[in-house]
């Protein structure tokens, strides 16, 4: 068991010291894993539960089918069997570090093991949850180039632990590329001494028992203050998302207020009521409504970003970045800079209006790094910085980028006639035959409409896209509303493709394509010619330039 950390871990190690390998012995975790197991198994309870509330809500009523009796004890009987199999995953958990290699055996019905060599780890993500804090331990995640999901988790481990794992997996990573540069004339390593194995082979305990304070060696690039938190959460608003769960029990929420508004002598009938009240007066009333609710979803949102991003900051230490942010669940991630394969600087319509910018450093593409874009290795973001600090930050990585500077080539005007004519214009030309046929001018009106809207669209996004591309970076401008910036060096593009379609290759269009390993970009209706140009350079570039970014 780990519940006494140092013995655990080595017996003959002293207690001011934390070994991090664990010999051929398989290594249980501290009891404290039984919560954590818990909790993972109620909160993937509860997202499954939210995709049957619909088809719940279809047959029954929920809310009086809750306070039934034995709804109550289901809801206890589910819970009592969530905690049990937390208990069970707990006994069925077993890991070591031995001979520079990470195994884990764990699963209940489906039984996995895990092999990772350190020196093929590429992050460790160390997390704090709020339950492991007062008894210092940390939730170890280790994942690899190219995976399509975290690789592996070290559940519940001594927060010294953590650290001295992190520092071993670093130590091993740099010393397995310094050997393999080590045919380079050029390429000198004094990493690989027995000292340097021996400073990142144990840690102190008293050193890591900050919990996830910043190394002094390090220096803090950017720190996002409660205020800026609260301008990404308005911004940012992810509110909607929870509106859409809560859609079965609008009824039910109605019903409330209008039973509530009746005890205070206000009848809604009444009040929509033509002779009753005038129209100006329904319409500041709706106003207001209006206004509470869009208040009251921006304050949720508010409280999901102070939960995510608060005490956040971005350091640089050598050539990794760490982030590290969270009120309850305290998390730090670490990538190289030479990893970053692309950074993204994105602007919704309200963070131009406040000129604010949220910058993402992104290295490989990542199963749920969108909907989780926190919590993903893969992915760094510093939420609303300005404008000057988005470039500064840009510059840090990628030397002399600048986004705003560029002059960008618009793709073609016949981008909005294609999308008019090959997805739109049907659809809308049969809706207002059909009006006119008839006799139903509202079919007709809303069909005009619908199609002027799109059309605008069209306009906004042919507007906004573009490409541009210096001595170093390529640039990709696109957006409708809001702008983002894309920037990545073409020596990291791992495929150039070039698309042409009958109607594009008519007007010597082409659509330009680059795959990296953070994603693909794509830029459609170029000139021909400055597509293939462009192609030609890249591909010079990637084949001349031996640079490792792996």
């Amino acid at each position: 068991m780990m519940d006494e950390p140092a013995a655990a871990l080595d017996n003959a190690t002293p207690q001011s010291i934390v070994k991090v390998e664990t010999g051929d012995e398989w290594q249980r975790l501290s009891l404290i894993a039984i919560v954590y197991f818990t909790v993972r198994n109620i909160m993937g309870m509860a997202q499954g539960l939210i995709y049957l509330i619909p088809a719940m809500a279809v047959t029954f009523n929920i809310l009086d089918n809750l306070q039934s009796p034995k709804t109550y004890a289901a809801i206890a009987g589910v819970l009592l069997l969530t905690s049990l199999s937390g208990v069970v995953s707990f006994f069925m958990y077993k890991f070591r570090v031995y001979n520079q290699h990470v195994e884990i055996h764990n699963g209940v019905f489906q039984r996995r093991y895990t092999n990772l060599p350190l020196w093929r780890i590429q992050n460790v993500k160390i997390e704090l949850p709020f339950y492991y804090r007062p008894f210092g331990y940390a939730l170890v995640v280790l994942d690899t180039a190219g995976s399509g999901k975290e690789e592996a988790k070290i559940v519940a481990v001594p927060l010294s632990y953590a650290h001295a794992l992190k520092k071993r997996v670093l130590f091993e990573k740099e010393n397995h590329n310094a050997n393999e540069q080590s045919t380079d004339p050029n390429y000198i390593v004094n990493a690989g001494s027995a000292d340097a194995l021996a400073s990142v082979d144990t840690v102190k305990r008293d050193d890591a028992a900050s919990q996830l304070d910043e190394d002094p060696s390090e220096e803090v690039l950017n720190r996002r203050s409660i205020g800026d938190i609260v301008i990404h959460g308005v911004t940012n608003n992810r509110v909607w998302i929870i509106l859409g769960a809560a859609a079965p029990f609008y009824d039910d929420v109605f019903g409330f207020i209008s039973e509530w508004l009746a005890e205070k002598g206000l009848q809604l009938n009444q009040i929509v009521g033509e002779q009753t009240i005038a129209w100006w007066q329904f319409g500041l009333y709706a106003f207001v409504v209006l206004m509470m609710i869009m208040a009251a979803m921006a304050l949720l949102s508010v409280g999901g970003a102070l939960f995510t991003f608060y005490g956040y900051t971005l350091s640089r230490s050598n050539d990794r970045y760490i982030r590290r942010s969270g009120l309850l669940n305290k998390l730090e991630v670490s990538m190289r800079a030479s990893r970053i394969q692309m950074i993204t600087a994105k602007q919704d319509w309200l963070d131009k209006l406040l000129k604010r910018v949220n910058l993402y450093f992104e290295q490989n593409s990542t199963a749920g790094q969108q909907i989780q874009e926190l919590m993903s290795p893969n992915k760094l973001i510093v939420p609303s910085v300005t404008e000057a600090e988005s470039v500064a930050l840009s510059r840090e990585v990628f030397p002399h980028c600048n986004f705003q500077q560029q002059t960008y080539k618009s793709i073609s005007k016949r981008f909005i006639l294609f999308w008019l004519a090959a997805a739109w214009a049907g659809p809308f030309l049969l809706a207002f035959v059909v009006g006119a046929l008839t006799a139903h001018l509202d079919i007709m009106l809303i069909s005009t409409a619908g199609f002027c809207f799109v059309s605008l669209v069209l306009v906004l996004r042919w507007w906004r896209w573009g490409i541009a591309s210096d001595n170093r970076y390529i640039y990709v401008r696109r957006g409708r509303i809001g702008v983002d910036y894309l920037c990545f060096e073409p020596y990291k593009v791992q495929q150039v493709m070039i698309k042409q379609s009958v109607f594009m290759k008519r007007k010597k269009l082409a659509t330009i394509k680059f795959v990296l390993a953070s994603g693909a970009v794509t830029v459609p209706f170029l000139p021909e010619e400055y597509v293939n140009t462009l192609a030609d350079s890249v591909l010079h570039e990637v084949e001349s330039t031996r640079k490792s970014w792996m």
